[in-house]
């Protein structure tokens, strides 16, 4: 099974605010990382988050672990019917072991509602 993750100095972020996103391959226990390269959604205008899916989409995802994700992004991974999984505040490390235990859980509503996102830079 393949899944995404947006990382940010390897926690897991939003997929709309990560610098970067990381697509491991995950086989019962293991896991490994098969590809890293830089969010698209950070060049993007609007629905920044659906940029980073869609890119994870297109390299044949299964599942997505994000930190947080608003309504465009959930409505698109639902019409792939790809799973997003929540690990908030997560190392990326701890978030797939967590997640190969079944340990995290499924997200099936958005975090938060539609733009009013505070932005941090650092």
């Amino acid at each position: 099974m393949r899944i995404a993750i947006p990382v940010t100095n390897g926690y897991v972020e939003g997929p709309g605010e990560a610098l970067k996103v990381q697509i491991y391959e995950v086989e019962g226990q293991e896991y490994k990382l098969i590809e890293e390269y830089e969010n698209p959604a950070l060049k993007a205008m609007a629905v920044r988050g659906a940029h980073m899916l869609k890119s994870a989409i297109d390299r044949g995802v299964n599942a997505v672990i994000v930190a947080e994700m608003g309504p465009p992004g959930l409505r698109l991974l639902q019409n792939y019917k790809i799973k997003a999984y929540l690990a908030e505040g997560l190392d990326v490390k701890t978030a797939i072991e967590k997640f190969i235990k079944g340990e995290l859980p499924e997200l099936i509503k958005p975090t938060h509602e539609e733009h009013h996102h505070h932005h941090h830079y650092y």
